[in-house]
């Protein structure tokens, strides 16, 4: 069995101008991480899951809307998106991201 290597995160996710990438890191155990890398103004509609997730941003700056509530998160910080509560993306400039989803095992 291979070694894991490590990944160099920006690297794995340039930005194509005008589109949303994502590219799927880690899946075991319920837990599910996605990169994105996203052009300024694109945008992941608003819609519901039945489980928690976190967005890490690594750089560039997001809109979150999670519920009725709109959060500016930017470079290093995080934002938890609970259950069953409406969360939606838009990217204010180019980003890349980390989106950890927290199924039940």
């Amino acid at each position: 069995m291979d070694t894991p290597a490590p990944l160099r995160l920006l690297d794995a996710a340039p930005i194509v101008p005008g589109a949303n990438v994502s590219r799927p890191i880690h899946e075991a155990n319920g837990c599910k991480i996605v990169l994105f890398a996203m052009d300024a103004g694109q945008a992941i509609s608003a819609h519901t899951v039945r489980f928690p997730a976190l967005v890490q941003v690594l750089d560039g700056a997001l809109q979150v809307t999670v519920g009725e509530a709109l959060h500016a998160v930017v470079a290093g910080e995080v934002i938890l998106l609970p259950a069953a509560l409406p969360h939606g993306v838009r990217a204010e400039q180019p980003s890349r991201w980390l989106l950890t989803m927290m199924r039940p095992a």
